[in-house]
């Protein structure tokens, strides 16, 4: 890649080879949970770092723990039926200095869950191969501040806390590959 500036090294759209977003979530008197969904869309269009854009979606329903029935109080809190994507549309990235191959970056961007959308800053890193992309963000998330209750049961004495972990992985392959 040479010693290119931060945000000048050269991206090449390519489809998204593999996705998958998980989210971790803490419990009270229960276990906690990771769970996780495929990536349903992802694109990208930009020709340096700095200057892409793109989006990423997760269908709720495709959204896994491991418990059928927690995954479908899962999909009753957030609405799934009237609100079945989550979707974050990326309007930017400030990347910061590459190191070989990899370059951490901030994503900025619009989050949208439930219908309702954030403007979010995620901290992530770039791979830039000549094969493809790897992106890695992981970032908190307040289910309140979505509209979502975070779920509890038996009079409150299991809850769910609100804050999850989100972790996104794509990797986006050459159309050589």
């Amino acid at each position: 890649m040479g010693p290119a500036a931060a945000g000048a090294q050269a991206v090449t759209a390519a489809p998204l080879r593999h996705g998958e977003v998980s989210f971790a979530m803490a419990a009270t008197t229960v276990n906690d949970f990771v769970g996780h969904a495929p990536v349903a869309r992802a694109e990208f269009s930009g020709t340096e770092l700095a200057s892409v854009t793109g989006v990423v979606e997760v269908r709720v329903a495709e959204m896994r723990t491991g418990i059928g029935l927690r995954d479908s109080h899962m999909r009753n809190a957030m609405r799934a039926d009237s609100f079945p994507t989550i979707r974050f549309e990326l309007t930017g990235v400030a990347p910061g200095d590459p190191h070989g191959d990899t370059t951490s970056v901030a994503f900025t961007g619009n989050l949208t869950i439930r219908g309702v959308t954030k403007a979010v800053r995620v901290p992530g890193t770039v791979v830039l191969r000549a094969s493809g992309a790897e992106v890695t963000a992981s970032f908190p998330v307040d289910m309140r501040e979505y509209g979502i209750a975070p779920p509890s049961r038996f009079f409150g004495a299991v809850r769910v806390l609100p804050v999850t972990q989100i972790t996104a992985q794509l990797e986006f392959a050459n159309q050589e590959d």
